[in-house]
């Protein structure tokens, strides 16, 4: 119509115009020089994903996430998320049907912006006033967390999703996993999403998941005044650092990162996954002070607590004994008597210890608490405790950044140094920190400042558990002995957990399921055992045993097998590491929490004038993670001597096939045939 409005001279000089630029404009849209790709947008992307072939075993694929984290002087964070995930399968239509986010409104806020299903060129918009927002499913910690879903329509292979969020507060490590807020659309003032550490800034980004990752992106806008501690850890990733007149922004990205590696028995993926730690945190001793001041107060000896404190040490006659024994009383009557239920109990649930009187009152708590408990009962007793953080199933990397899940206690000692105490750890244990958690690291809260230590090694010796056997066979097969369980450091643990979770009128019959490793017709069961509440002494189990027909009669001979290696090795609380079958490879590192030592030493009568048909060769392996010994031999009796070693609680991929050897060995041991023949037969 305009054209058609201008006189004729004009119009036919503007056609000319336009059919001379009309292949200069499809040039420029179409026609890229060599190599050069289009400018991305989501179906590009989505077409260049790929399919099933591509990704053979995953359901769906991240094509791209992003998160775009600006932060303010106070330190409030607002988060601009991008997904884009497209489904390869059947099974990922059914997996990502519905959406999650979980989220704790106490600390931050969350809004489900804008959600799209992508199929055919077309972007389906999805109705987000259709997400629901519900409370989270929760056990033992009860903080009212909560978790927005969105149900999809029904998807099919090859869609894509997209989808656009904002966050605003922020996530402590002591908290539930949760990542925003509210129901409402509208962000709260910013006041309640102040972090723990006013005006400070720290993170953990993880750059893998459970499925492929062919892009991911973190940008962080920091105040202009602000520093970053930042490191990139296990592995490769781009960066890059920009500045506004108000700002720096940082930049990380991975791309084509594979699906994170899932074997049993790993540690937490910040162990081996590429990641980036930050904090704005000037220094762990700065931290320290902090967690020192926001729980300065929570200690506070009340005449009930003092009065409790003054019983345990005079029923256990040591009033006047030294610090170590009172504490070890002290911290087993409070792993004892607090059960572990987290309760919400007011604000800053995640960081802020409650206190000793709340927790004496409701005699319940997470870690944060039953260690606080401890606190207070320790300066009730007038020792100089503390709070300290650290690190559950996970490595600590050296940047101030919120790096810890658990809560302990620390004791200050004449010479300035801490010993560590772990009440939530050492219920029906003797030790005072569990050998679950040696080489951790932790950091104290004083109001000196701390820097970051560590829990030394535990050698397996700690770790043993001693088994003697004494047994008499008879010439129909009958085998009827005594087995006698010690166990110290971790070991100790596993057999008070026997007992202790065992109602006394069943405790035979427990000896008797132990025993049926050995064979089903197990009988004449007695067991003994030393009191699970009895702290001053490693636990003790002994069985008194009958087997009927344990050796089969075999062309005039008695076979069987080792008893005892038998039986540590049908157990998982006796022997893990030795009753497991691993793989023969592995990819990621293998965490078992301990070392431990298994001791052996089995005597058995045999019926007179029967010998060993064979000597059995006796095997020595001793690998740099794992070991494993046995000998057999017949002087009178018959005697074995068996160890087995497991010298690190987590074993490196490159450390793998020679901790595997030794524990392959030592189940060979147990299958390897005995045979007794009578002499002059």
């Amino acid at each position: 119509m305009l054209i058609s409005g201008l006189p004729y001279f004009q119009r036919m000089l503007l056609a000319s115009v336009l059919i001379i630029l009309l292949p200069l404009i499809a040039v420029a849209q179409n026609d890229l020089p060599p190599g050069e790709k289009p400018e991305s947008d989501a179906f590009s992307r989505l077409d260049d994903a790929g399919c099933t072939k591509d990704h053979s075993s995953s359901d769906h694929v991240i094509v791209l996430s992003q998160a775009v984290n600006q932060v303010k002087p106070s330190g409030v964070t607002t988060v601009d998320g991008y997904d884009l995930l497209k489904i390869l399968t059947d099974a990922g239509c059914r997996n990502q049907s519905v959406l999650n986010w979980h989220y704790d409104p106490q600390s931050s806020h969350v809004e489900v912006r804008e959600v799209y299903i992508l199929r055919d060129g077309e972007r389906l918009p999805v109705d987000v006033a259709l997400v629901h927002d519900l409370p989270a499913p929760q056990s033992a910690i009860y903080w009212r967390d909560r978790v927005k879903t969105l149900q999809l329509p029904r998807l099919e292979v090859g869609d894509g999703i997209e989808i656009i969020t904002y966050r605003k507060g922020f996530t402590y490590a002591l908290l539930a996993q949760g990542q925003g807020g509210s129901a409402g659309s509208t962000a709260p003032d910013d006041e309640r999403y102040i972090p723990p550490m006013p005006g400070e800034y720290f993170d953990i980004v993880k750059f893998t998941d459970s499925a492929p990752v062919l892009e991911k992106r973190y940008v962080l806008r920091l105040p202009v005044e602000k520093r970053l501690h930042a490191e990139v850890y296990n592995g490769a990733l781009f960066s890059r650092v920009t500045y506004g007149d108000d700002y720096t922004e940082y930049s990380w990205w991975g791309l084509d990162l594979p699906a994170q590696i899932h074997e049993p028995s790993q540690p937490d993926a910040s162990d081996f996954a590429p990641k980036v730690v930050m904090a704005t945190a000037e220094s762990w001793e700065a931290k320290s002070r902090w967690f020192f001041d926001v729980n300065r107060d929570q200690f506070t000896v009340t005449p009930a607590i003092q009065e409790k404190v003054d019983q345990i040490l005079k029923d256990q006659g040591l009033t006047k004994s030294g610090e170590e024994k009172k504490a070890k009383a002290l911290l087993h009557w409070v792993a004892q008597n607090i059960r572990y239920s987290g309760q919400t109990m007011g604000e800053g649930e995640g960081f802020t210890l409650h206190s000793g009187e709340m927790i004496f009152d409701q005699r319940s708590g997470v870690c944060k608490d039953i260690a606080g408990m401890l606190v207070t009962m320790m300066r009730a007793a007038g020792m100089d405790s503390y709070a300290a953080m650290t690190m559950a199933g996970s490595r600590i990397d050296d940047l101030p950044a919120d790096q810890f899940n658990h809560c302990v206690t620390a004791l200050r000692l004449e010479d300035g140094s801490f010993r560590m105490y772990d009440p939530t750890w050492v219920p029906y244990n003797n030790t005072v920190w569990s050998m679950l958690e040696t080489e951790q690291h932790y950091l104290v809260g004083t109001p000196e400042g701390e820097t970051l230590s560590r829990i030394r090694y535990s050698p397996p010796e700690e770790s043993t558990l001693k088994v003697r056997h004494k047994g008499e066979l008879k010439k129909d097969g009958t085998l009827k002995g005594t087995f006698h369980l010690l166990g110290s450091g971790a070991l100790d643990g596993r057999l008070r957990r026997i007992v202790s979770g065992t109602p006394r009128k069943d405790i035979n019959a427990r000896g008797a399921r132990l025993l049926s490793a050995l064979s089903p017709t197990v009988q004449k069961i007695e067991v003994k055992h030393l009191s699970a509440e009895d702290f001053n002494k490693d636990m003790w189990i002994e069985i008194q045993y009958e087997i009927p027909r344990y050796a089969q009669l075999l062309a005039g001979g008695l076979e069987f097998q080792s008893p005892a290696l038998k039986l540590v090795l049908s157990d998982g609380s006796l022997f893990r590491a030795g009753s497991t079958h691993w793989a023969e490879e592995r990819q990621s590192d293998l965490l078992l929490y301990f070392t431990q030592l298994v001791d052996i030493e089995e005597s058995i009568k045999v019926p007179g004038g029967f010998k060993l048909h064979q000597k059995c060769t006796p095997i020595a392996l001793d690998e740099t993670y794992g070991g494993f010994n046995a000998e057999m031999n017949q002087k009178g009796k018959l005697e074995s001597k068996i160890t087995a070693q497991v010298k690190r609680r987590q074993i490196p991929p490159e450390g793998y096939e020679g901790f595997r050897k030794t524990m392959v060995a030592a189940q060979d041991w147990a299958e390897k045939t005995i045979r007794l023949e009578k002499e002059g037969e």
